[in-house]
């Protein structure tokens, strides 16, 4: 198997009893490494290390989940002689299975993640220095976009209710009380920051070999906090050896090597059997049999895998549950569909989540039979722009500004009904609406294909009176009771001009440092996590 000698950070050279194998890990693109317990895959990656001495970050599993100290001890000497000590601890054998320099490790984490937001801030500091207040590094500090700012938002993600911040120069922890000390931090919530911040202070073009970061973390944070690792760092190479195979199908575009046994020869492997699949479809049904445990819950959504807000979002509220991204909402009925009518032969139970499209009630009724739930409201943006969310922000940037939380989220709303009152501005959202609600109604009324087959209907009329005219009438008046809530909640605000006004009068610099904050307030406050969850109706009891 050939490789892209021009696009490969590193070159996997496996060895087998037919030849040698090759698999070019790229940017952008892992590499899961799978295969039943004993069949040599923490040795590969082991021989991986020691391959790619000095541009690699290994994390191997023999690695501990704990701290020798509760502030860091390491300085920047320390840490650039502990720089050639790795490299040889690295090319050992004995790193598969033994603790080497261990706690070492995660020390040199913490301090390469301190050194990086140091740096960042004092970067920023001398450019507003030399600029003085028209600096374009104000709004860099603003945008919440620091190493660290980076870290807090991938802990969010995996759904850990933990920020971190640095107060009397060390790095603290803080859960809803006093700061305490990263050490006295639990196991997974210190095991997935030394993952975080390893990847956040990497130099551009490392690679990442990662085994086993199932250890000390449960399912539901794992994949989550892998595919948020990988996405933030698409300069860089990552090799990930798991037994959780819901992470090559939570991050399309990779390869598998699937490991089925190895050589030994005394004590050391001189060759593995491997295939190398392309996708995570092709991973064969006996390993998922293998790995698989009790019945788990799949919810399918509306949204683009890399960039929508669904799939965040839904994985902060529903953290117990896998959430799948698909282009259209034909696409989740019928991945649902197809789960459900074989239930028998797996151990998931599928849900679908659709965006509302102004349904009627009998059309909701209609989906909910078949496991497919829309939105009470229009579309994700109507949580994310909620009344509870823009409250929730803003009286987190009242601490962080010092301005009266209520004046931002009267200018919020102001900014936002101002933006409908442009010409064309509220015919478009109505009758983009109005149109939504036409197209739903006419495949509602579509017979099925055993009808056809049956030629039970021999004539196919559809009589739908025009929405517009309500919904038009209807958004005006919303417009004039400047109810931004009941237009958010409805209509498809994306479109239009509202979601900026309302991110520039909370003092965001654009749509996506609010929704990042947003992202952030779910992970941490409990509050609001269930008043987004009650707004998706009879969904929320299913998947609890």
């Amino acid at each position: 198997m050939e490789i892209e000698e021009d696009k490969a950070l590193a070159k996997m050279q496996i060895p087998t009893l037919v030849g040698e194998v090759k698999v070019a890990v790229k940017a952008g693109s892992p590499v899961f490494i799978l295969g039943r317990n004993g069949t040599g895959k923490s040795a590969l990656v082991n021989r991986l290390a020691a391959q790619w001495a000095g541009n690699v970050v290994y994390m191997p599993g023999a690695r501990p989940s704990y701290f020798d100290n509760e502030s860091l001890s390491m300085t920047p000497a320390s840490r650039r002689d502990f720089t050639h000590n790795l490299r040889h601890y690295d090319s050992q054998p004995d790193t598969r299975w033994k603790s080497m320099a261990g706690t070492a490790r995660n020390e040199k984490a913490i301090h390469d993640l301190q050194a990086a937001e140091t740096q960042y801030k004092l970067d920023a500091a001398n450019q507003i220095k030399a600029e003085g207040s028209s600096s374009l590094a104000i709004a860099r500090l603003q945008a919440d976009n620091s190493p660290l700012d980076i870290v807090n938002s991938l802990l969010a993600q995996a759904n850990l209710a933990v920020q971190l911040k640095v107060a009397d120069g060390e790095l603290r922890v803080m859960r809803g009380g006093p700061l305490y000390s990263y050490a006295r931090m639990s196991d997974g919530e210190r095991s997935a920051l030394v993952f975080a911040a390893e990847v956040v202070a990497a130099k551009p073009g490392v690679v990442f070999l990662i085994d086993e970061p199932e250890l000390h973390l449960h399912p539901s944070i794992v994949v989550a906090l892998v595919k948020a690792l990988i996405l933030q760092r698409p300069d860089c190479g990552f090799v990930v050896c798991t037994h959780q195979l819901e992470l090559p199908v939570a991050v399309q575009g990779g390869e598998v090597v699937l490991v089925r046994d190895s050589v030994w020869q005394g004590e050391a492997i001189t060759s593995w059997d491997v295939d190398v699949i392309h996708g995570s479809e092709q991973i064969p049904e006996w390993l998922w049999a293998d790995v698989i445990g009790a019945r788990r819950k799949i919810l399918f959504i509306e949204g683009n895998n890399t960039t929508s807000l669904d799939q965040p979002l839904y994985s902060l509220l529903f953290p117990k549950v896998s959430v799948r991204p698909r282009e259209s909402c034909r696409d989740v009925m019928r991945a649902v569909e197809g789960l459900r009518a074989v239930e028998e032969v797996h151990r998931a139970k599928a849900f679908g989540l659709v965006d509302h499209d102004g349904m009627s009630e009998e059309q909701m009724k209609k989906f909910e039979a078949d496991g497919i739930y829309p939105l009470p409201i229009f579309a994700v943006e109507s949580l994310i722009y909620s009344e509870e969310a823009q409250t929730a922000v803003a009286a987190q940037q009242a601490e962080t500004l010092g301005i009266d939380h209520q004046k931002m989220l009267d200018e919020a709303k102001n900014a936002a009904i101002e933006s409908l009152k442009g010409q064309g501005k509220k015919e478009h959202l109505a009758s983009r609406l109005a149109e939504r609600q036409v197209r739903d109604h006419l495949f509602l009324e579509m017979p099925t294909r055993q009808q056809l087959m049956e030629q039970s209907v021999s004539d196919l009329n559809v009589v739908i009176k025009s929405p517009y005219p309500d919904e038009l009438a209807r958004l005006t008046a919303l417009i004039g009771k400047s109810d931004i809530h009941g237009i958010v909640s409805r209509y498809p605000v994306r479109e239009s001009g509202v979601l900026n006004g309302i991110a520039k009068g909370l003092r965001f610099n654009s749509r996506d440092d609010y929704e990042r904050a947003v992202l952030r307030r779910v992970g941490v406050d409990a509050k609001l996590r269930d008043a987004l969850t009650q707004k998706l109706g009879n969904l929320a009891a299913q998947l609890e």
